[in-house]
């Protein structure tokens, strides 16, 4: 009996791993850079320096878990796209309830918490897609020829680091210096950006949901286990939609590295003026 509890907690450990573990790393590291450049754009220009690129983000950030409130039947009771002057520092909310009872609605809370994560990367791909369309092409060449023919192993993950680059090198060209769509995009690209990473409350939020998520995997597991289904194949086949979330979210990790350098440049140019 042990050593059945024992496989069925190791298999839902590792299932949980295959399916949020990448999100969960990738949202530490934008909340990371996103934490620092908001420190640097409010040492430089105060709260205005946050709202610069709050209008923005603020609102993709709160219509994210907002989605994601309906897809999983949350009742939303109230909600807020913008907050100007408040005095908590809040930018913006979205306020729901749910029914405890309901694993399904439990579950949600995981997927609502993390919502700004995609939120942020669609409207960073569909912006890419109506304003730079060549670089969305080559984008696109990227997942069909890198993804879908690897597994998410070293080789790719140095395969993604180099197709980052080319996508890099195919959005800041001399050419798009004279494209005004390009300036829309890096306008909207930066402020999305500066607002995916997820608050405290979204944080909370999402671990009530991961524990429930991980006690139906672990359900799960224990029935495989008692089946006799070699679910480890599974979790390998599952694991290959990870190489499609680093894809995905190539484009929020490039313009929050970008904001994160700007924000800085920013403020060493005011350091250096008061000390003029």
């Amino acid at each position: 009996m042990v050593q059945f509890l024992l496989e069925a907690f190791i298999l839902s450990i590792l299932e949980m791993i295959s399916l949020v573990g990448l999100l969960i790393v990738i949202g530490l590291i934008l909340g990371l850079m996103e934490q620092k450049a908001n420190s640097y754009f409010f040492a430089a220009f105060g709260y205005k320096g946050i709202l610069a690129t709050a209008w923005l983000g603020t609102p993709v950030h709160e219509m994210g878990h907002a989605l994601m409130c309906l897809i999983f039947g949350h009742k939303i009771s109230d909600m807020r796209l913008l907050i100007i002057n408040r005095a908590d520092g809040t930018l913006g909310y979205v306020t729901h309830s749910y029914n405890p009872r309901s694993i399904y609605q439990t579950v949600g809370n995981f997927f609502i918490g993390i919502a700004p994560l995609i939120s942020g990367i669609s409207a960073l791909l569909l912006s890419l897609y109506y304003l730079l369309p060549n670089s969305f092409k080559v984008f696109e060449v990227y997942l069909q020829e890198g993804v879908m023919i690897k597994s998410f192993d070293l080789t790719f993950v140095k395969g993604f680091a180099s197709a980052s680059l080319v996508l890099i090198q195919s959005i800041f060209t001399l050419s798009n210096l004279f494209n005004p769509h390009f300036w829309i995009f890096l306008l909207l690209a930066i402020g999305v950006s500066s607002h995916m990473a997820l608050s405290r409350a979204d944080i909370r939020g999402a671990t009530q949901g991961l524990i429930s998520l991980y006690i139906v995997l672990f359900i799960l597991a224990m029935m495989s286990n008692f089946m006799r289904v070699n679910a480890y194949n599974y979790i390998s086949q599952v694991a290959r939609y990870n190489a499609y979330i680093l894809a995905f979210s190539a484009l929020a990790l490039i313009f929050s590295l970008l904001t994160l350098v700007l924000s800085f440049i920013v403020y060493q140019i005011k350091i250096a003026a008061i000390r003029i």
